[in-house]
């Protein structure tokens, strides 16, 4: 065989093995055992909070790479914005991430018909590191299209110094605003089901409730209505004008998320005191659910399908649940086979005490959420404002309801 083309053959298989893969493995040696993980920072999150999970999923990592020494971890952590570019660039290329972890609020749909993820499939078996229903809502026409990591309940945080104790109901915060204690509450979409709840609403309720589910938003608006009158309670539309305006001392009380904890603690120390949000007329608040969401990429060999499976099965298993739980001490574990010693850990037991009202949305309802955001929070914010009356947005909320995905079509 002359010199030239034994040449040529070498560099055809060359360019066949580094061709392989989605990850851009460059031999033999590493072809499929190299993945890539990416994580979101969201804007909304608590900086430190983000910081300790990075941590401990580097330690994990570690401790993944010790058990499986042929395998190598990529893992960069991105803000939102720079994590869609991230993505974009890399599956035009043709090595898409394998694994993501997401913010809870992402809409998967979206990102399956644009070809970024793929379904993962569950054993029954593997399926047991889950709360069934967490997996449940995050299918998507039969296919398991994320799994969850970790659980952040929605609870209330206040300052202890100027509020001795959390208001239990809405009522309550509405007296106490009159009595001068400062309050910050959501404007936005998010802390939209914080107060229908205690209505007795859903935002996707059966379609047999649509006939009384009027009287009871008239009454939930006209609760946003009164508490605006009050010169102490303030609305506010973002996650950041909350926290800093309890550090600040310009509200004594918000609602909050047990991720934001670490910055409240370091602002308030003994100070701060949480509780579970206050009830309405009609029963306990029914928050959903933060869960950031492991999703897997769509350009992935098998090989490196399997290990990043692997991977998303160790951090959810009964050890490493527990142990970022107990480490963060602002988490749940999505694993239902750990038992959390609650009484030694008062943080972790108000936060499962919150948990048994919260809620999740199926990613049919979250994509349709996240679509209609801006107009629902439109329609919420001239009942605040006083723009339009309760009784003149109602029909228009009305339009939206009878858009919506509901518990009947799931």
């Amino acid at each position: 065989m002359g010199q030239s083309r034994l040449l040529a053959m070498v560099l055809a298989l060359s360019g066949l093995l580094t061709g392989c893969g989605s990850s851009g493995t460059t031999g033999i040696s590493e072809l499929g055992s190299s993945i890539t993980v990416l994580a979101e920072l969201s804007s909304k999150a608590d900086p430190i909070e983000q910081a300790r999970v990075q941590e401990l999923l580097q330690d994990q990592i570690k401790e993944f790479k010790r058990i499986n020494p042929e395998l190598h971890i990529r893992f960069r952590a991105l803000p939102s914005d720079r994590l869609e570019q991230e993505v974009i660039y890399r599956t035009q290329r043709g090595l898409g991430p394998d694994l993501m972890l997401l913010a809870s609020n992402r809409d998967l749909i979206n990102l399956q018909q644009k070809g970024y993820i793929s379904p993962v499939v569950i054993s029954g078996q593997e399926q047991s590191n889950f709360r069934s229903s967490y997996l449940e809502h995050l299918r998507y026409r039969g296919q398991q299209l994320a799994v969850p990591l970790l659980v952040y309940p929605a609870l209330a945080c206040f300052n202890r110094k100027r509020l001795p104790q959390s208001p239990q109901t809405l009522g309550a915060i509405i007296r106490l605003g009159q009595q001068d204690h400062s309050f910050g509450l959501n404007s936005n979409f998010e802390g939209l089901d914080l107060v229908m709840s205690g209505f007795g609403l859903t935002l996707f309720p059966h379609r047999s409730s649509h006939s009384y589910y009027p009287k009871k938003l008239l009454k939930a608006l006209q609760w946003y209505r009164e508490a605006n009158l009050q010169p102490y309670i303030s609305f506010v539309d973002n996650d950041e004008e909350l926290r800093q305006g309890l550090v600040a001392g310009r509200f004594e009380w918000i609602p909050c998320s047990s991720g934001w904890l670490p910055s409240l603690q370091r602002a308030l120390g003994a100070d701060l005191g949480i509780a579970v949000l206050p009830a309405g007329p009609e029963g306990p608040a029914k928050p959903m659910l933060r869960m950031p969401l492991w999703v897997f990429g769509a350009q992935s060999n098998p090989r490196q399908r399997k290990y990043a499976k692997q991977f998303m099965l160790f951090t959810v298993n009964t050890v490493n649940q527990r142990s970022m739980a107990l480490k963060l001490g602002t988490v749940l574990p999505v694993n239902p086979t750990i038992a959390l010693p609650l009484k030694a850990y008062p943080t972790l037991s108000v936060m499962h005490t919150s948990t048994k009202n919260s809620g999740t949305t199926t990613l049919e309802q979250k994509h349709f959420l996240l679509k209609y955001t801006k107009k629902v929070e439109g329609l919420l914010n001239l009942v605040i404002t006083g723009v339009q009356s309760p009784n003149a947005v109602v029909p228009k909320f009305q339009q939206l309801l009878d858009a919506m995905p509901t518990t009947d079509q799931q």
